[in-house]
C-alpha cells in the first residue's frame, strides 16, 4: 500500500489512471540501500528508474582531476534516472549513490516498453505526465535561481516536512541528511550560507535540533517563501 500511494504522488504519474498505476506498482520492487551504497554507476545499462521512499540519493559524476562532482539531491518522494531508461543509448550518465540508510522503489523499463506497444492512450497519458514532471523541475529550478537564500532553504523544508499526526497544533518536521553541505550543493549556495539561512527563518517558526528541523508555522514559512 505505501509503494502505491508513493508512485501516485509522484510528478511522473500525475495523469495516470488509479488501475495502470496498481499494474505499475505490481511490477516494482522496493530495494533498501545502506548508507554509501553504489545503487549505480555511469556507464550502467539503464533497466530501471526509481522514486525514493525513504532517505536521500545523490547524482554525480567524476571529473578528469578524480574528483567528485554532485549533480543533484533527490529525496522522498522524488523521481529520477527517467531520462536514462527512455534514451536510445539506455545507459546511466552518472552515478547514484545513498547519502544515509534509504529505501527506493525500483521501476523496470521494461514493463514500460511493452505496456507502451500494447497500449497508445497509456503512452498519450505518459507523455502528459513527463509534461507535468518537466514544469515541477522547471519550477524546482526558478526557487534556485530566482529567490534569497532562505527562501530557498525555506521552501526546500517545506518540500520535504511530513506532517506529525501526533500533534494537533500543524506543526511539520524534516529530518536532512547529516551532511548539509550536500543540500547546500543542490541548493547552490555555500554551506555556512545554508547555516545563517536556517537561522534567519527562526522569526517563521523555524528551529533546529541537529538534523531534525521543527516548523512551527508552516502558512507563515510558506508565505515569505511565497510557495503554495
Amino acid at each position: 500500500m505505501e509503494l502505491l500511494q508513493t508512485i501516485k504522488k509522484s510528478p511522473l504519474f500525475l495523469t495516470i489512471d488509479e488501475e495502470t498505476l496498481k499494474e505499475i506498482a505490481e511490477h516494482c520492487r522496493q530495494k533498501k540501500l545502506y548508507k554509501g551504497q553504489e545503487l549505480f554507476a555511469a556507464g550502467d545499462t539503464a533497466e530501471n528508474f526509481y522514486i525514493i521512499l525513504n532517505g536521500w540519493i545523490k547524482l554525480s559524476r567524476i571529473s578528469r582531476e578524480g574528483e567528485e562532482i554532485i549533480i543533484h539531491v533527490f529525496g522522498p518522494g522524488e523521481s529520477f534516472a527517467e531520462a536514462a531508461v527512455f534514451s536510445d543509448k539506455k545507459k546511466y550518465p552518472v552515478y547514484a549513490q545513498s547519502i544515509e540508510d534509504a529505501e527506493v522503489i525500483e521501476i523496470p523499463r521494461s514493463f514500460f516498453i511493452k505496456k507502451i506497444e500494447e497500449d497508445s492512450r497509456f503512452a498519450l497519458r505518459l507523455l502528459g505526465s513527463i509534461s507535468a514532471h518537466q514544469h515541477y523541475l522547471v519550477q524546482q529550478l526558478e526557487q534556485v535561481t530566482s529567490r534569497t537564500a532562505p527562501q530557498r532553504v525555506g521552501a526546500f523544508l517545506l518540500r520535504f516536512c511530513k506532517r506529525q499526526t501526533e500533534n494537533a497544533d500543524g506543526t511539520m518536521v524534516v529530518d536532512l541528511p547529516y551532511d548539509k553541505a550536500i543540500i547546500s550543493t543542490r541548493l547552490s549556495i555555500k554551506p555556512e550560507t545554508f547555516s545563517r539561512a536556517l537561522a534567519k527563518l527562526e522569526p517563521y517558526g523555524v528551529t533546529a535540533d541537529k538534523r531534525a528541523i521543527t516548523i512551527k508555522s508552516p502558512e507563515a514559512l510558506a508565505d515569505f517563501c511565497d510557495v503554495d
